[in-house]
C-alpha cells in the first residue's frame, strides 16, 4: 500500500511545461498582423496558450528591444526561448511547422539531444568548394 501512494504522488507531482506563444505588434501595423489561429493550439498534449500585445503598452526596455513588428515569441516555463521577427515589409511569415521545429528542438533538449539555442540559424549554400 505504501508503494502505491508513493507511486500516487510522484505521478500527480509531475507538471506539464506551460507553452505560450505571445505576439507583439504596433498599432500602425495592425494590418500585417499574424494569424494566431494558424498556429498550433497544442504540442505533444500540451495547450498552447496565444497572446497579444500592442508594441505601446510595453515598457520602455522591451520597446528597446523590437527592432521590427509584428514579433512572435516562444515563451516556456516563462523563460523566453525563441522568437521570430517581421522582415523590412513589416509581415511576419510564420506556420505551424516553424513552431513545431522549434518545440521539437526545446524538448530535445530535456534529453540531451539538442543544443543550448532552440532554433539554429540557417546556414546559405555556397557554390564554392
Amino acid at each position: 500500500m505504501k508503494y502505491i501512494a508513493i507511486l500516487m504522488m510522484f505521478l500527480f507531482s509531475v507538471q506539464q511545461p506551460e507553452i505560450k506563444l505571445l505576439e507583439i505588434n504596433a498599432e500602425w501595423n495592425k494590418r500585417n498582423d499574424v494569424k494566431l489561429s494558424t498556429l498550433p493550439k497544442e504540442y505533444n498534449g500540451i495547450p498552447i496558450k496565444k497572446d497579444y500585445a500592442l508594441l505601446e503598452n510595453q515598457a520602455p526596455s522591451l520597446k528597446a528591444s523590437i527592432n521590427a513588428v509584428p514579433v512572435i515569441i516562444l515563451i516556456i516555463d516563462g523563460k523566453l526561448k525563441s522568437q521570430w521577427t517581421a522582415d523590412l515589409s513589416f509581415e511576419l511569415k510564420l506556420d505551424k511547422e516553424d513552431v513545431i521545429k522549434a518545440l521539437d528542438w526545446h524538448f530535445k533538449s530535456y534529453t540531451g539531444t539538442a543544443g543550448s539555442t532552440i532554433v539554429t540559424p540557417k546556414r546559405r549554400k555556397t557554390s564554392n568548394q
